[in-house]
């Protein structure tokens, strides 16, 4: 019994070890003064309005069951009120970009309590690729916890949802790692985010040895950040692939996240099949 309670703690101690190396807050590369720029929507589509548009440009919500819809719409209303949106590089804010980036962020979330994101209260939309100093490189998204800033790449953020299955989705891709920042880092045993490493890291330390793995994209093995943000996007795009391939990490993503996205592809398609008759 000794024996084994020591390996738990090892295994602890290890995920702690590689999250907490990238656990640093990081320095925001813009000059930006608290909410210089950045605005709000000023009028809220009507909850009809929000409905349609939702049926329209968001995949998501189909999956939906009829009573959860009200929900998501209402997630989204509670959301983007405390939000604050700033265009980059000529780019102007729209209704539909702040609709879309805060439908995400509900997507994300709908299974969950905590969905409105309080930490990140500014996001900052470019054009295109935009350079981080960071970085040194160009880059599609930056989430930047002391700032509680999130920076996306409009046109990359759309093409997530325009394929919503080629398992790519930068907006996915960052609210991923703002949920982390903004939940789980801190209180990872109280959302079971220590659960959650355990079933990942073997797949992660698989990574490592042999590079690419059949099912996750290689850029889930550069650290346990990524692998979490990764493992998002495929949850949500490749879901009944995701369970078939890799059914732990499946069943771990199902219970830290409290939805399951294989079963609401699968009712969907069942529904489809009926009303096609």
């Amino acid at each position: 019994m000794a024996g084994a309670f020591l390996l738990i703690a090892v295994v602890f101690f290890v995920i702690r070890i590689k999250w907490g190396e990238e656990e640093q807050e990081l320095p925001f590369p813009f000059n930006d003064g608290d909410y210089d720029g950045y605005v709000q929507m000023e009028e809220m589509p009507s909850d009809a309005e929000l409905h349609v548009w939702l049926l329209h440009h968001f995949a998501f919500y189909h999956l939906l069951h009829q009573h959860e819809q009200p929900i998501f719409r209402a997630r989204i209303r509670n959301i983007i009120e405390n939000k604050w949106f700033a265009g980059r590089e000529g780019l102007e804010v729209s209704n539909e970009m702040m609709l879309l980036i805060t439908a995400t962020m509900a997507q994300l979330t709908i299974g969950i309590q905590r969905f409105y994101f309080p930490r990140f209260d500014r996001i900052v939309i470019f054009p295109d690729q935009f350079y981080s100093r960071l970085f040194e490189q160009d880059v599609k998204g930056l989430t930047v916890f002391h700032s509680g800033i999130i920076l996306v790449s409009w046109k990359h953020y759309e093409e997530g949802y325009n394929n919503p299955t080629d398992k790519l989705n930068l907006g996915l891709h960052e609210m991923a790692h703002a949920l982390y920042l903004d939940y789980f880092g801190h209180r990872r045993m109280l959302y079971g985010f220590d659960d959650w490493s355990l079933i990942a890291l073997p797949v992660f330390n698989e990574m490592q040895r042999n590079v690419h793995h059949p099912f996750l994209r290689d850029y889930a093995g550069a650290n346990m950040h990524e692998f979490w943000a990764v493992s998002v996007e495929h949850f949500f795009e490749a879901p009944i692939e995701f369970r078939d391939k890799l059914p732990g990490l499946y069943k771990a993503m199902c219970q830290i996240l409290k939805q399951d996205p294989a079963k609401r592809l699968e009712r969907y398609k069942a529904l489809q099949v009926i009303s096609n008759r």
